[in-house]
């Protein structure tokens, strides 16, 4: 029998780590954070508890990175246009795009807002979001600037509320939500 190869053995160590991400998020959307062991997680995954730790170093360290993922995919829609200044053609993308990986991610984003509304859990990733959301944040500053809004801060602050709220509002009722209705109402509002 050949030993693995290095690309082999991370290819395997990859396969596994993903397996233990989708296994937790399954497990802390359906009983809850707090309701939900190590050794729940590793039953689910056929792993031992001793080797799922060789994977992350706590339950905590899995909702962080399941977080993180979550967030990191919102971001990446973002887009990377040269100057950090969108335009309203790439803003109204954004908008559109947020809310595609929001219905075909509707178990993460159970889960985003079981956490969010949870403040000891919101604890545990609270610096993770806000580290993750900055540049995105700070895109939404700069939109508004140029587009000459006179309190870019407060309009990036409602343009973010909005956009939290039709997504629990989504995400809660999402069979009977008029989600492309208040897509267009929004990109009307926000990109002049």
């Amino acid at each position: 029998m050949c030993p693995r190869s290095k690309e082999k053995y991370e290819e395997i160590r990859k396969i596994k780590r993903d397996l233990i991400l989708k296994a937790a998020l399954e497990l802390f959307a359906e009983n809850g954070f707090h309701n939900t062991t190590i050794n729940s997680i590793a039953q689910k995954t056929s792993i031992s508890n001793g080797l799922l730790y060789n994977y992350f170093e706590s339950k905590e360290d899995l909702l962080k990175k399941i977080v993180s993922k979550g967030i990191t995919e919102i971001i990446t829609s973002f887009g990377n246009n040269k100057n950090d200044i969108l335009t309203k053609d790439e803003f109204a993308h954004y908008i559109k795009e947020n809310f595609n990986i929001i219905k075909n991610n509707l178990k993460f984003w159970k889960l985003y807002i079981a956490i969010i509304i949870q403040p000891p859990v919101l604890k545990i990733v609270k610096d993770e979001i806000l580290n993750l959301s900055s540049p995105i944040l700070k895109k939404l500053n700069n939109y508004f600037t140029t587009q000459g809004v006179k309190n870019p801060v407060a309009e990036t602050k409602l343009f973010s509320s909005i956009m939290d709220g039709v997504s629990i509002n989504y995400v809660i009722d999402s069979e009977n939500f008029p989600l492309e209705d208040v897509i267009n109402l929004i990109i009307l509002k926000f990109c002049y």
